[in-house]
């Protein structure tokens, strides 16, 4: 994939040298090998700096929030599912679209860093990877390991419905397809089967080890209010303490204010240090509203049916709770 970086650069570097954007935002090595981190080129220079492999695991768009107000135009690199994150911030109003150049990035799917770091020589160093039907190569400096991609992607990827962005300006490489999509709700339905009792006890122990430490709010690009109301001190909705009760405050609100704008990423999942399975919440109240309303899955188009926002004499009345 190292001709897909070189891309990348090359793009960077012309955005920059013609003053087209005033930085870049993509991805650079880590400070470990198994992962990436988001990088900011503000030169030519600085864009040499930029790769694209499928470590690139960080949804870039929230980072254009930082600058809504400023008068620049910024270059971001962006996934499949993180194209619908431009969509996203149009409708929500926090983004213009002429603000910002879209370098779209066809994804086969991420791997999994922490599953990666076990199958590799952690002296090694990660020099390029190679696609061989299911399987994916990772190849190094101290040898090349074949791994089967459905057993090391996140699991996001293995329901992915966007595997080449939905928006972009320049695309680097061609369309790729991904490997096949397993029922996007199979874990959601899992949960519906227990009792409620056992749903209850199910979320009980997920919320009881959250920290609050709001990286799944910060994340998201749905979460995007200018400020939070979890923030405001008043109304105070959460005091200093952490315990179970305003845990559940907090994930619940959260989850009804995205509801209907959830572009199901899967970074809320991801980023989460305390392992809680967030996108089941968030999804199965997706699931819900394409049963109720026929929606889809938020920011596929500029323009979403937000039923959460909107009112019709004919809407359903019914909700699994």
């Amino acid at each position: 994939m190292r001709g897909l970086s070189e891309q990348l650069r090359n793009t960077a570097k012309e955005l920059l040298r013609e003053k087209k954007v005033d930085f870049v935002i993509g991805y650079a090595p880590g400070s470990v090998n198994v992962k990436t981190t988001p990088y900011f080129a503000f030169t030519p220079e600085e864009a040499e700096n930029l790769v694209w492999n499928p470590l690139c695991a960080n949804i870039l768009v929230t980072y254009l929030l930082d600058y809504r107000y400023d008068d620049v135009k910024v270059a971001v690199a962006v996934k499949g599912c993180d194209a619908r994150a431009i969509n996203r911030l149009i409708h929500d109003r926090q983004l213009k679209r002429d603000k910002v150049v879209v370098i779209g990035l066809p994804c086969r799917g991420i791997l999994d860093a922490d599953k990666i770091a076990a199958k590799i020589d952690p002296r090694a160093t990660i020099t390029d990877f190679e696609y061989a039907g299911d399987n994916i190569v990772v190849k190094t400096d101290k040898g090349d390991v074949s791994l089967n991609r459905k057993e090391y992607l996140l699991n996001k990827c293995l329901v992915c419905e966007d595997h080449n962005p939905i928006v972009a300006d320049i695309v680097i490489g061609e369309p790729v397809q991904g490997i096949a999509a397993e029922d996007n709700f199979a874990e959601v339905k899992q949960l519906e089967a227990l009792s409620p009792a056992e749903r209850d006890a199910y979320w009980e122990k997920q919320f009881n080890r959250c920290i609050r430490c709001y990286a799944c709010r910060n994340i998201c690009p749905a979460c995007n209010c200018k400020e939070c109301c979890f923030d405001q001190a008043e109304p105070q909705w959460l005091g200093k303490a952490n315990n179970s009760a305003e845990n559940h405050v907090f994930h619940l609100t959260r989850a009804m204010h995205v509801a209907g704008r959830c572009i199901d990423c899967g970074e809320c999942d991801r980023i989460c240090p305390m392992d809680i399975p967030l996108r089941k919440l968030n999804k199965k109240i997706l699931k819900d509203m394409k049963e109720l309303f026929g929606i889809d899955t938020p920011g596929k188009k500029t323009e979403d049916d937000n039923p959460i926002g909107s009112y019709r004499l004919d809407d359903p009345d019914e909700f699994n709770y």
